[in-house]
């Protein structure tokens, strides 16, 4: 089976696949509520780039080392979202801050990867897309605005490149036609960081959203600063609301706040999405929030004053409700893998198969550090997750707590029996050896994690160990990405796995 037909499901499969057992938010809104509350997408969905195709939504969002990348998500009302598509179907390299755009009833996505400014493009949001093209530029965070047939590519730093007319290839060296903003001298930031650009064109006028302030640091970093232009290429003067988005102190709910961009609804309602840490749980990577915004008299917009984001806002489209977010939990008995999965570092379709209530995984590597791990991003600050694991003699097989390579933290199941692996990388202890099967448990509760194992017939047993996870995040280990659940294989044969299950809470063995 190709890679291309194990991860392009339609609308419905992928809805059927995955709306299953509900994942709690932090806080549900009511049934039959006329708000919602943020996030709209938790866990790790950063650099958010949502437009409006006639009455739907679409969005896409940075994948960084995980293939396949570059997943799309559909929406009707903007709160409740779907997986669809992968819209890169291979490993590229780490690829950051896309931007999803139309242009002449055609779709484009400018994306990075390894720094380096690629475009793909397709007939409709949900591909099947072409595979990348790469513009010959190293950049970040790239941006499609269209003036009178022209087109333009902004960039990191201020930057303006003109496009070719198909979109596919630059015309013109990139310059700086923007500066930064001056911050306040009072600002408590990261850096500068003049990044994220985001374009509009809205009655008469283009408008240039950027983030500045630095995406991490302290918590005040970040922001949304915006600007406008009689012209795509500029000049560009300051809006008076600026920054139009800041995180006020460090102890809101949600820090560095950033990276906006702007949506309308079909009922001419406006909103912006931005991403945030959250205050006390790092871990979990940039969020996905939702704010309204308002157009003044003066032509600027505005966030509505009493509006935070962290307040029960009014719904975008009427009639709709805020559903709990995805479970991922999986009995692997389709006939492909689900969106909700990632591989660290490649992708190889050859390597696993999936079916019949059965994940079969080559293994890889001698150890995590080189297994290429399995993973599924997650929201919630307690959940536990849970796995039947059966190896091949001279396999290692373990769920793990995942941020990268060298930080993870989990139980698994070797040669050696069953163990606990430490965030450092330590395995202090081993226990039933020349065991091949087993259930294997994890339990995070509020980044404090407890690890759980049951063999074949026998009662559930807790390890000695546990961990305590807060400094697995970008602040501390740098890589701007979060800690998911995951699983891997490494040494020799193969690993079979069985029953993913999930529960958005503190769940103790039976």
């Amino acid at each position: 089976m190709t890679t291309r037909r194990r991860f392009l499901r339609n609308t419905a499969v992928v809805s059927a696949a995955l709306a299953v057992t509900s994942q709690t938010r932090l806080v549900l809104a009511q049934a039959g509520s006329s708000t919602y509350r943020n996030p709209i997408l938790g866990g790790d969905h950063p650099d958010a780039s949502p437009i409006r195709v006639g009455d739907d939504f679409y969005l896409t969002h940075s994948s960084f080392d995980y293939a396949p990348g570059l997943l799309i998500w559909h929406s009707r009302d903007l709160i409740n979202w779907r997986p669809v598509a992968a819209a890169l179907h291979g490993y590229h390299g780490s690829v950051w801050a896309p931007y999803l755009c139309e242009y002449q009833n055609r779709y484009y996505i400018y994306f990075p990867a390894d720094n380096r400014l690629r475009v793909i493009h397709a007939d409709r949001p949900t591909g099947p897309w072409s595979d990348p093209v790469d513009l010959g530029i190293n950049a970040i965070d790239p941006a499609h605005i269209a003036e009178n047939g022209r087109r333009f590519l902004y960039m990191n730093g201020g930057q303006m490149a003109e496009l070719s007319a198909d979109g596919l290839a630059v015309k013109t060296a990139p310059r700086v036609v923007f500066e930064p903003w001056p911050m306040p001298a009072t600002t408590r930031m990261e850096c500068t960081c003049l990044e994220a650009p985001k374009l509009l064109e809205h009655n008469g006028y283009f408008y240039l959203n950027v983030a500045e302030g630095g995406t991490a640091g302290p918590a005040t970093s970040h922001s949304v600063i915006s600007a406008r232009s009689r012209h795509a290429e500029g000049p560009w003067e300051f809006s008076p609301y600026n920054p139009v988005v800041r995180t006020r102190s460090r102890d809101d709910r949600w820090m560095s706040v950033g990276h906006g961009r702007l949506v309308d609804t079909p009922g001419g309602k406006w909103y912006m999405t931005v991403h945030s840490y959250e205050n006390g749980y790092r871990t979990l990577g940039r969020q996905l929030l939702l704010l309204p915004i308002e157009w003044a008299a003066d032509g600027w917009f505005r966030v509505p004053d009493g509006i935070t984001a962290d307040a029960a806002i009014p719904l975008p489209v009427a009639g709709m409700s805020q559903q709990p977010l995805l479970d991922p939990s999986d009995d692997f008995t389709g006939p492909e893998l689900g969106l909700q999965w990632g591989f660290w570092h490649e992708y190889d379709a050859a390597r696993f198969t999936v079916g019949s209530g059965a994940l079969t995984l080559a293994a890889r590597g001698k150890s995590l550090a080189d297994s290429s791990t399995l993973t599924t991003a997650v929201g919630g600050h307690s959940y536990t997750v849970e796995i039947d694991v059966e190896i091949d003699p001279g396999c290692e097989c373990g769920m793990m707590l995942f941020y990268d390579p060298q930080h993870a933290t989990g139980i698994l199941l070797g040669p050696e029996g069953v163990g606990v692996r430490l965030a450092n990388g330590y395995v202090p202890t081993r226990q039933q050896k020349g065991t091949r099967r087993a259930t294997l448990r994890v339990v995070n509760d509020r980044q404090e994690v407890d690890f759980y194992f049951r063999l074949p017939g026998k009662a559930w047993q807790r390890t000695q160990e546990s961990a305590e996870i807060s400094g697995m995040q970008h602040n501390v280990l740098g890589g701007f990405l979060d800690v998911r659940p995951a699983v891997y294989a490494s040494g020799s044969g193969k690993a079979t796995l069985r029953n993913f299950r999930y529960w958005p809470e503190v769940k103790m063995p039976a």
